[in-house]
């Protein structure tokens, strides 16, 4: 018999591989270890941990690539530990959000295969949103999430976007700014409407403040279904169309259409979705976002053309494609 490839091993053992990294946020060691606190029974005592479970756990993640181990048995920081530090836009707390109800849901992934259904209203007769509406905790660590990823791809969006001639911008579905306080940093003259949910803007006042842009955004509450604040010359959508099936992404996106001037734009910041799966590795995180969606949501990533039909049925023409330097890009669509 030939040997099991080392890929086919990562795969049957990758929801443990995960929950170490999960338990490695949590505690922290990623900012531990890179601190200078090496020592496995140091970390133990930092941690509160039992010292015989620790090092093990130590030695697992040394052999997913997360620490480097030495030869006297110290655990120094990697590429990967360095991505998951609490002080760093990455991946600590989309790790942590993802370990209680996206975990749990994936456990039912043959539901959605056979029905075609999101799991997550299976398991907890609810929606993801309502949930959140009623868990102040967990609202507060999906926000810290998208916070981690708003950070880094408003950055880009910032750097990359041509935002001559706008004066406002509205970020719909924003959650605490840190889309709208990029955009606004890069344009000092500019104003900004962030409009979402009472929970979705629950750390937004303290969020503008910290970046400096306080004084000229206006929070405006509110759902997408129903109205978008008028007056934008630019309303911006971030991980908001992937959220939804087609009929309810037609809604928002008809919101919008009503509330923009005749010059006004709109742009969707997603993830890129090829036609065809001809690079694995340059869209693993793309397909993976995909398959959350699915299991999660109801909702999916899509394609350029399918976002444009999304755009023609909610009265809008797509303009044209905004790369940028991660796996997101922008479409940006003005009034048909």
């Amino acid at each position: 018999m030939s040997r099991i490839p080392l890929e086919a091993i990562r795969l049957m053992n990758g929801f443990r591989g995960y929950q170490l990294a999960v338990a490695a946020c949590r505690l922290k060691l990623p900012d531990l270890v890179a601190a200078g606190h090496t020592d496995p029974d140091e970390l133990s005592s930092l941690t509160g941990m039992e010292p015989g479970s620790l090092r093990r756990v130590l030695r697992g993640l040394a052999a997913w690539g997360f620490f480097a181990e030495d030869s006297r048995g110290a655990y120094h920081p990697t590429p990967v530990s360095e991505a998951f530090r609490s002080d760093q836009p990455g991946l600590r707390n989309i790790a942590m959000m993802l370990s209680t109800e996206g975990y749990a849901s994936w456990g039912e992934l043959m539901y959605t295969i056979e029905t075609g259904k999101p799991v997550f209203e299976h398991i907890y007769g609810k929606s993801r949103w309502e949930k959140l509406a009623e868990d102040p905790e967990d609202a507060a660590l999906f926000n810290a999430a998208m916070v981690s990823t708003s950070k880094r791809v408003g950055k880009e969006f910032a750097a990359a976007y041509d935002f001559e001639g706008v004066g406002v911008a509205v970020d719909v579905a924003g959650g605490n700014g840190a889309l709208l306080a990029a955009v606004l940093l890069r344009l000092p003259t500019a104003r900004g409407i962030l409009f979402d949910l009472p929970a979705g803007l629950a750390g937004a006042p303290q969020f503008v403040e910290d970046a400096g842009v306080a004084d000229r955004v206006t929070l405006e509450e509110g759902s997408f279904f129903e109205s978008v604040p008028a007056g934008g010359d630019l309303y911006m959508l971030k991980s908001i169309i992937h959220d939804w099936d087609d009929e309810h992404a037609v809604q928002i996106l008809s919101s919008c259409r009503r509330a923009m001037h005749p010059a006004a734009r709109l742009v969707i910041i997603e993830r890129f979705m090829p036609e065809r799966m001809d690079s694995p590795d340059d869209y693993l995180g793309t397909v993976m976002s995909d398959l959350h969606m699915m299991v999660v949501l109801g909702g999916r990533e899509r394609t350029t053309p399918e976002y444009r039909a999304l755009l023609t049925a909610a009265g809008l023409s797509l303009a044209r494609e905004v790369p940028m330097e991660s796996d997101f890009y922008a479409v940006e669509a003005r009034p048909a």
